[in-house]
């Protein structure tokens, strides 16, 4: 049977015990079939469970410091799901009922059978990797019925503005007087930008389900880069000035797809928000092991720079967030192009900074790592 994660943590046993004999007891119990982690008090097993998941917990009752029963309540606010054993020398009825109803899956009174207390360990095993596996499976469930509905309504958004923008390339061919050039530019500029913004939603919106989708296609960074800011000059009517290495590999085989989101996405942001100042965009790249090479992007501008309140914490990366978020402010948008751009650049493996003074303009620098083609 394949071991996923959920598997490989919930054959991580835990035993919580101040008393050094039957901890080790039940270490070398379970020491072949499990990866068994120590704690000599409750206060230690709780610290240890919030650090890593335990599948299964076995642990005494009476302890110096935190209870069984304390740690038995702690645990389940770590992880519902895990398997809680409690041991006791010392058995009543009341302790008992406690620990069922704060969620213990069994209760055994010392000295513990070995053959019967493997057993439990391997029923709470099995219980835990099935409630794991479910929650997994329910998972895949939503997310397949939202990429489901992504698909379908990108169909359907995608389809009527395409032929919006198709018809209005056919009428700009047409004889028109200079109003009607006029309001058909209008017409034309304004579809693009709605056409932008649903395409932003809709990549932002698959980021959280796309695991695993990345586009792998071979491409030249240095064609990709340039007809990219040629597009951006021609529409935003801005100059941006553009460097590239000579000694950058031709063919370089990666996610051009979503390298070109990023890459466009920074470009369109300094256009917008640096229209009146210099705007540059450079490539540069380090040779890693093997065929491996990072790119490395930088899109600067010497405009307005941002203030340090929105830097702070990455807060310029937040989804819907503008500096100036007011409905009079000078720049339109939605706030989910940086979003977009660092999800899909961690999505990469990748990265994505800013540095910025306000007053002092803006440097953006995506990295991100390509394998070299063999010509």
């Amino acid at each position: 049977m394949t071991t996923n994660v959920n598997e490989s943590s919930s054959r991580r046993l835990l035993i919580v015990d101040d008393d050094e004999s039957p901890r080790e007891s039940l270490r070398i119990i379970f020491c072949s079939n499990y990866d068994v982690t120590i704690a000599s008090s409750g206060e230690e097993a709780i610290e240890l469970s919030r650090a890593v998941p335990f599948g299964v917990v076995i642990t005494d009752i009476r302890m110096r410091g935190l209870s069984g029963i304390d740690v038995l309540r702690e645990l389940k606010k770590v992880n519902p799901k895990t398997e809680v054993i409690v041991l006791t020398a010392f058995e009543t009825l009341e302790t008992a009922r406690q620990a069922i109803n704060l969620g213990a899956s069994d209760y055994l009174k010392k000295p513990f059978d070995a053959e019967h207390i493997q057993m439990v360990v391997s029923n709470c095993y099995a219980n835990y990797f099935a409630a794991t596996s479910r929650d997994e499976l329910i998972r895949a469930d939503v997310n397949a019925a939202k990429n489901n509905f992504l698909d379908i309504l990108s169909h359907e958004l995608n389809t009527p503005i395409n032929g919006v923008l198709g018809f209005i390339e056919l009428l700009q061919d047409t004889q028109l007087n200079k109003d009607q050039a006029d309001f058909v530019e209008i017409i034309r500029d304004c579809s693009w930008k709605y056409y932008e913004h649903i395409q932003d939603i809709l990549n932002y919106a698959k980021l959280p389900m796309a695991q695993g989708e990345l586009s792998e296609t071979s491409f030249n960074p240095a064609t990709v880069l340039i007809k990219l800011v040629k597009e951006e000059m021609k529409k935003s009517k801005v100059h941006i000035d553009l460097e590239i290495p000579q000694d950058l590999p031709q063919y370089v085989t990666g996610a051009e797809s979503e390298i070109r989101v990023v890459l466009r996405k920074l470009v369109q942001n300094a256009a917008k928000f640096a229209a009146q100042a210099t705007i540059g965009v450079s490539m540069n790249f380090e040779r890693l092991s093997g065929r491996n090479l990072r790119l490395i992007f930088n899109v600067w501008d010497t405009g307005p720079g941002i203030a340090s309140e929105y830097l702070a914490d990455g807060k310029i990366f937040d989804p819907f967030t503008q500096e100036d978020a007011s409905w009079t402010r000078s720049q339109d948008g939605l706030g989910l192009g940086l979003a977009l751009s660092q999800g899909l650049a961690k999505r990469l493996g990748g990265s994505l900074e800013v540095k910025s003074e306000l007053g002092n303009g803006s440097q953006f620098t995506f990295a991100v790592s390509v394998s070299v083609e063999e010509l």
